[in-house]
């Protein structure tokens, strides 16, 4: 094993909707992009076809995160989390930490969900069921800090990311959210910023150098914020979001874009909670167990209305939730970064409310929007303007969809839970180049490296690339 001691340069400008050339440090790759702007991607590739090297690898929806000859992944073994490093030229394992979890995240996301990121010379890693850790390139346990479990119905989604020597950690959940920067070099806390007003959310947080102060962009339940990174102060906000956000905010073409959608989103009602106390409560204590709720939207959401998961919806629980349901609206929003305060009214250049995404993250590439939503429908829209290109068109994927496009050499990869990756020619109308099955489901997000291509799906780590 050798360690790398290079680091990870500052931040090219994020005004248009390629990046810098790069490695694959975090999350979506540079600047949490999803482009590899001097890669190449191939059209034709699975277990059989095009395959340069595949590892078998313990579950875990995380990405690979790749700096030189280093792969870093997590995963989860019974209740061990643990952190590895493979070989990018042939896939041997160099080496492999772990921790010991008091407890097990349940749901989709589970305890090794969130992407490692890299400085190029550590790695971190996060899981919501331990915290933060930090490894040098060698495997060497730097500092941990550890933290309590997040209160959720799905595990842990949101990745860290690192702005400067400031890792970025958010922990939206359904009690006690914020927003937590740590000092990379030794893990100390340099601010928390509580976000009470915000539900469970699973969206990555965007490092924006571009206004001074930095910010760091962060949506979430109805709103999403700018804070500043030299303290986590509110620099502004935009309204017009769901009640849960999940995919990640991006930038390009001088706009930041972020698109949520959650189901029954500006349409689900809840009732007055005296009316429910009425129908059910026979013991008359005042609170509510699921099987006391009438059929509907009360008792399809208790999960997300029973925030301190006790079992029992209370006054206080029902009244911030039926407010949050009242002013959810599903929308894909284009923002003119700048101003202070609430800048809805005046920097929201663009808006959609269809074809959204209930998971992946937007991507942004040649002047273009790209989506997709479950069923495996594909919309493109101008990225300034928001004209539509195309909406809602078939990959010929069905399917939920939870690994977020990326793209590289003119072309776009999409991949659906079943396993079914699609790539299509980017460009304003859909051209379906190829449908590769990977023959499992497949939630992670790839990672591309000059004509590498570096899939993870649910029980191997796959390398692939043409000759």
């Amino acid at each position: 094993m050798r360690r790398n001691t290079k680091y990870l340069g500052t931040l090219v400008a994020l005004a248009g909707c390629s990046a810098a050339a790069a490695w694959w440090p975090q999350f979506r790759g540079p600047q949490s992009s999803g482009v590899a702007a001097d890669g190449d991607l191939p059209v034709h590739f699975g277990p059989q076809s095009n395959l340069v090297w595949s590892v078998e690898v313990p579950p875990g929806h995380s990405s690979p995160c790749i700096w030189q000859d280093l792969v870093f992944i997590t995963g989860l073994e019974q209740n061990k989390f643990a952190t590895f490093c493979f070989h990018r030229a042939d896939g041997r394992q160099l080496w492999r930490a772990e921790v010991v979890l008091d407890r097990v995240e349940k749901g989709t996301g589970g305890s090794a969900a969130p992407t490692p990121v890299t400085d190029g010379s550590r790695v971190y890693v996060y899981s919501g069921a331990f915290g933060l850790l930090c490894y040098d390139f060698g495997g060497r346990e730097i500092w941990r800090k550890p933290m309590p479990t997040p209160v959720t119905q799905h595990g842990t989604g949101a990745s860290p990311v690192l702005a400067g020597q400031t890792l970025l950690v958010s922990r939206d959940q359904d009690v006690d959210s914020h927003l937590l920067a740590v000092d990379a070099r030794n893990g100390r806390t340099l601010w928390r910023v509580e976000r009470a007003e915000f539900r469970r959310g699973f969206s990555t947080p965007l490092p924006w150098p571009l206004e001074k102060p930095e910010l760091a962009i962060l949506p979430g339940t109805l709103r999403m914020l700018a804070y500043e990174l030299r303290d986590g102060s509110v620099r502004w906000s935009v309204s017009g979001l769901p009640n849960e956000m999940v995919s990640s905010p991006i930038a390009g073409e001088g706009l930041i874009f972020t698109a949520g959608w959650t189901p029954g989103a500006g349409t689900s009602r809840l009732p007055k909670f005296d009316d429910l106390l009425a129908q059910g409560d026979a013991n008359k204590d005042g609170q509510l167990t699921r099987e006391e709720l009438p059929a509907g939207t009360a008792k399809r959401d208790f999960n997300y209305v029973d925030a301190d998961k006790d079992g029992f919806l209370t006054r206080a629980e029902w009244e911030p939730i039926k407010a949050i349901y009242e002013k959810s609206e599903n929308a894909l929003l284009a923002v003119r970064p700048g101003g202070k305060g609430d800048i809805t009214e005046t920097h929201v250049a663009w808006k959609q409310t269809r074809g959204l995404p209930y998971v992946p993250t937007p991507l942004c590439y040649q002047g273009r929007l790209y989506l997709v939503k479950n069923g495996g429908l594909v919309s493109c829209f101008d990225a300034q303007t928001g004209r539509v290109h195309f909406l809602e068109e078939r990959l010929g994927a069905l399917g939920d969809y939870y690994a977020s496009p990326v793209a590289a050499g003119g072309k776009i990869l999409f991949i659906s839970q079943p396993g079914l990756a699609v790539v299509i020619k980017a460009g304003d109308s859909l051209e379906v180049l190829a449908r590769n099955p990977l023959g499992e489901k497949t939630m992670a997000t790839p990672a591309v490296i000059g004509t590498r291509l570096y899939l993870r799906t649910l029980s191997r780590l796959y390398c692939f690339g043409t000759p």
